[in-house]
């Protein structure tokens, strides 16, 4: 059974009826609720999954309310939120007024981009990893919005020769003007730079997008991370409120939701991929975060 599903470029590509495109590796596109069927339908969290691109969105109007990593933001005008690749990604709930400009990045050619570490712009792009949600004030939120334009021009330019070394620089150029707002945020933001702490929950959550399905319990991550069962709830506590069997559970209720919706897995099978005891322990287990059965979330 698939884990949560890697979603590639190619793929995000054909949900985008309307776009500029460069090579299918980048994409700007208008994003308008009203007109969009598919947002209309968005009244319930998603199925989660994977990105394997860069997805950045600038919101103007309405709201949507988002999941990443089993974090919950509402992103609302002025908004611009961030998703690095490899990081798990639901949509909750869209306003029919919801209105945002969307770039997607293929994570193969972001990869490509030589930014020295110590420059600005990579700089910037650790500040927006550690800070996925960040909002301007309108005027700062019209330049993105002038930047991500000029960039959007750039694609337009199919006949350069260097077309390829033109949208690379463009988007380093994007990433600096983004950088020369965030500026002035640094008392509000985390800082590009991970503590220590913050490293340990960054590898903390990779073993637990790797592991969940066959551990559940803290001793086994912690032994991982060669830190005490107590330290590492300590830490995830204290960088997000949450201790660390919170987050087990969560992320153990999106592997479950994911292999419930796969119509050939029976409720005993997936009780035994997600290495429950059997299945009426699981069965209590997932009635005592979501409040139905397994069987009864799969009818509804």
């Amino acid at each position: 059974m698939d884990k949560v599903p890697l979603i590639e470029m190619a793929e995000m590509n054909n949900h985008i009826l309307v776009s500029d495109n460069f090579q299918d590796v980048l994409t700007i596109t208008d994003i308008d609720a009203n007109s969009s069927a598919e947002m209309d339908r968005c009244d319930g969290y998603s199925d989660p999954i994977r990105l394997n691109l860069l997805l950045q969105v600038l919101v103007f109007r309405g709201e949507a309310k988002v999941s990443l990593d089993y974090v919950h933001y509402t992103i609302t005008p002025n908004t611009f939120f961030t998703v690095m690749p490899a990081r798990i990604f639901q949509v909750a709930g869209v306003s029919k007024d919801f209105k945002a400009k969307l770039l997607a990045m293929d994570k193969a050619f972001l990869e490509g981009i030589n930014t020295e570490k110590r420059s600005p712009s990579m700089s910037n792009y650790m500040q927006m990893r550690a800070n996925p949600c960040i909002v301007f004030r309108p005027e700062e939120a019209e330049h993105v919005k002038i930047s991500l334009e000029l960039l959007q021009a750039k694609i337009k330019l199919r006949t350069h020769s260097f077309h390829k070394e033109v949208m690379q620089n463009a988007f380093v150029g994007f990433l600096l003007e983004l950088a020369n707002l965030l500026a002035g945020k640094t008392e509000n933001l985390t800082r590009g730079t991970l503590t220590r702490k913050e490293e340990i929950m960054n590898q903390f959550l990779g073993l637990l997008h790797k592991h969940v399905r066959e551990h559940h319990v803290v001793t086994f991550y912690a032994g991982k991370l060669f830190i005490t069962p107590q330290y590492l709830s300590l830490i995830l506590k204290e960088l997000t409120g949450k201790s660390a069997n919170k987050w087990i559970d969560e992320a153990l209720i999106i592997e479950a939701k994911v292999l419930l919706k796969t119509p050939l897995a029976t409720v005993q099978q997936v009780a035994d991929i997600l290495n429950f005891s059997d299945q009426s322990t699981f069965g209590k287990f997932f009635r005592k975060h979501i409040g139905m059965s397994p069987r009864e979330y799969r009818k509804s």
